[in-house]
């Protein structure tokens, strides 16, 4: 809400600014006047007229502090503009983070318990994908892309997951 604020404010500086600059156009002439609704009419003006433009500058610049608080206090604050919407998903908590054999050395047999518990883990994701997939509309670009990207990545955690589990039952157990 207070993003919404300091958004109305700066714009409000804007039009008074914009005011301002065409009151001081007209003060010279009606030609000026009326150019300074032409595209590069305010900058002519400006540079052929800096003593009559400070005070539409000084409006405009307070409007760049309030454009700024803006973007800062939206509730997604500065990552939305980072990440991007449709990344959100790809980023989920089902996104594998480390695999329990990447810690630390385990014997065989941990590592085979460590193994059905990331095929149960990765068969809960591919639930959640399917009944992702199923609820998406194909006009919902941002949606698809966002589950293309989180399903690759449940593809590189299967792949890597059978990897593992070849490897680990083809050894004989300690």
């Amino acid at each position: 809400m207070a993003g919404l604020i300091f958004l109305g404010t700066g714009i409000a500086f804007v039009l008074i600014g914009r005011i301002l600059l065409i009151g001081a156009a007209f003060g010279v002439s009606i030609g000026w006047g009326l150019g300074v609704f032409l595209p590069f009419g305010p900058l002519l003006f400006r540079l052929s007229y800096p003593e009559l433009a400070p005070t539409s500058r000084y409006f405009r610049l307070a409007a760049l502090p309030c454009f700024l608080a803006f973007f800062v206090l939206q509730p997604t604050g500065f990552d939305a503009l980072r990440h991007g919407e449709f990344l959100k998903s790809a980023q989920s908590p089902a996104a594998p983070k480390a695999y329990a054999t990447e810690n630390r050395k385990l014997n065989v047999e941990e590592r085979r318990i460590a193994n059905n518990q990331e095929f149960e883990r990765l068969a809960k994701w591919a639930e959640t994908l399917r009944l992702k997939k199923r609820d998406l509309l194909h006009s919902d670009v941002k949606g698809n892309i966002a589950y293309d990207a989180e399903l690759a990545q449940y593809e590189a955690a299967l792949a890597k997951a059978t990897a593992e589990k070849q490897a680990v039952f083809s050894a004989p157990a300690k």
